[in-house]
């Protein structure tokens, strides 16, 4: 289409193939193609000057929109490669869409202001159809079911710990058994949250009996009960940060120590965006936000 606009432009092969810089030959090849192709013929020659015929004029008026459409097409593809345009969708468990992502987003706002970032905050079972699906872009989350199709890249270690309330008896403690855990009320959450999961996991391992007081879907209600001295909470320190209203008391928990490792989930196998390959870079580089207890990072060995 570039080439056969030039041609109409110039009305002449011959110029028209200097503004190219290309050979005439090569030009009227080109020219005569497009005429096969649209079984169509586009100029009328003579031996000096070439005009339009009223096929060619047709088509000289559909080119300009189709080349302004493509070149405003490879303009936004070059912005999208550059990063300064595109769409990102990413899931998270609650806390790390409070505690983690925060930081990273402002970090890849200010990189690359374009950059749209959709942020689905919810719970592990969804957030791992999410990315199966392709609704997600990737996901931080836990560990991901094996047979999925997901693939997973550790980021942080993150261990649990008690909450209690300043004045209980426990709070001056360093740290806690699950055994001295479960004398008191316990205030955990639903049965289909991570937390809950890793939670019952290790205590049947270990043979302890749990049994909860309250079972509650978010965290803000976790600290508010716990404040009120209605039971203890176990919970990972990521989420600690967002039960600062509560001014609770946090103690480690060990015997048996239980960790969930945190990291990037995506599709097995499928490459991400490069919008979204821009904000797994600002995760990877040390963006998490860590609360005091300051979970382990996942280091990774040099490759030999």
């Amino acid at each position: 289409m570039q080439l056969f606009r030039t041609v109409a432009e110039a009305g002449s092969f011959s110029e028209a193939a200097l503004r190219l810089h290309l050979s005439q030959p090569a030009l009227s090849a080109a020219i005569r193609k497009l005429e096969e192709t649209l079984e169509v013929r586009l100029f009328d020659r003579t031996t000096r000057r070439i005009a339009l015929t009223p096929e060619g004029q047709e088509l000289l008026r559909l080119s300009a929109r189709l080349i302004d459409e493509f070149e405003a097409v490879t303009g936004d593809l070059r912005d999208y490669l550059a990063r300064r345009r595109g769409r990102v969708v990413v899931a998270a468990l609650p806390s790390l869409a409070a505690v983690t992502l925060p930081p990273a987003l402002a970090r890849l706002k200010a990189m690359h202001p374009g950059i749209d970032v959709t942020l689905r905050d919810t719970l592990n079972d969804e957030i791992q159809e999410l990315v199966q699906s392709g609704a997600a872009d990737f996901a931080l989350t836990v560990t991901p079911q094996a047979g999925r199709g997901l693939a997973f890249r550790p980021l942080i270690v993150d261990r649990f710990v008690m909450l209690c309330p300043r004045d209980h008896e426990l709070a001056a403690r360093k740290q806690v058994s699950w055994t001295q855990v479960v004398r008191y009320p316990i205030v955990g959450m639903a049965r289909t949250s991570s937390v809950r999961q890793h939670i019952d996991a290790a205590c049947a391992q270990a043979g302890i009996a749990l049994r909860n007081e309250y079972d509650v879907e978010h965290l803000a209600t976790v600290g508010a009960l716990v404040r009120e001295g209605l039971g203890v909470a176990a919970l990972p320190s990521l989420t600690t940060p967002l039960l600062r209203f509560a001014d609770l008391a946090e103690v480690p928990i060990v015997r048996p120590r239980v960790e969930r490792t945190m990291g990037i989930v995506t599709r097995a196998g499928r490459s991400l965006s490069v919008a979204a390959s821009a904000l797994v870079e600002v995760l990877s580089e040390g963006a998490f936000a860590e609360p005091a207890s300051e979970p382990t990072r996942v280091r990774r060995r040099a490759s030999a």
